[in-house]
């Protein structure tokens, strides 16, 4: 037998290993074969793509060139309303809210309300909702103790005078405008003294006043410091 014969069988030998381990793993799949090379051809061609979502695949990548993590999508996915289950109703404002006793302001308690205007002090109100003051206008808000405050709360709201000294205010925290412009709607606030408030005010609205829970020391919306008054 020459050395072409003989490079030819192992060639052919390793051909049957590769079949050999194809058959195995569509085996293994569920797939049975009867070792016929069409029969396993026309097997593999009735199994299920994997491009059958290929779609996603594709949008999870135009999502991660956005600067979304991959992480950041499952969550997306995973927090998506069940359209099985009817929507939950909206938030419903407590209609006995008593601003002296109250130690909560629920979500959208005084959602679209311009009829309200002046000063509201909540001297134990320790948590603020969502949106809970959107569409308000009220020129003055004191809420001494409130640490836990929504984001959202106090979105499109005219108040240009809000107290909230216990609370820790950081970039992307707190919303104080809307979404286009102004992005702060605020004359004045007074913060927690741990506050960094955003590097943006001085390009937004330039007579934005932040003070700490004292007010012995007013941030400096251009160097991003607390000074002394």
């Amino acid at each position: 037998m020459d050395q072409v014969t003989i490079d030819l069988m192992e060639e052919l030998n390793k051909f049957g290993g590769h079949i050999t381990q194809i058959r195995d793993a569509i085996q293994f799949k569920g797939v049975t074969s009867e070792g016929k090379l069409f029969k396993f051809a026309e097997e593999i061609n009735n199994i299920e793509p994997a491009s059958t979502y290929a779609y996603v695949l594709d949008a999870v990548k135009r999502a991660n060139s956005k600067g979304y993590s991959d992480s950041e999508v499952v969550d997306t996915l995973n927090n998506l309303q069940d359209k099985n289950q009817p929507p939950k109703p909206e938030p419903q404002p407590e209609p006995n809210f008593d601003a002296a006793t109250a130690t909560e302001i629920p979500a959208r308690q005084f959602y679209g309300r311009s009829d309200l205007e002046g000063l509201l002090e909540c001297p134990n109100v320790v948590k603020v909702g969502a949106e809970a003051f959107v569409g308000t206008d009220y020129n003055i808000v004191k809420l001494p103790k409130a640490a836990e405050i929504d984001k959202d709360a106090f979105r499109y709201s005219n108040i240009k005078v809000l107290y909230i000294p216990s609370f820790v205010w950081k970039d992307g925290n707190l919303d104080l405008g809307n979404n286009n412009y102004p992005k702060y709607m605020l004359n004045k606030i007074v913060v927690a003294d741990e506050s960094v408030p955003p590097s943006d005010i001085g390009i937004y609205r330039v007579e934005f006043e932040v003070y700490n829970h004292n007010e012995t020391k007013k941030w400096d919306i251009y160097s991003n410091v607390w000074k002394a008054v």
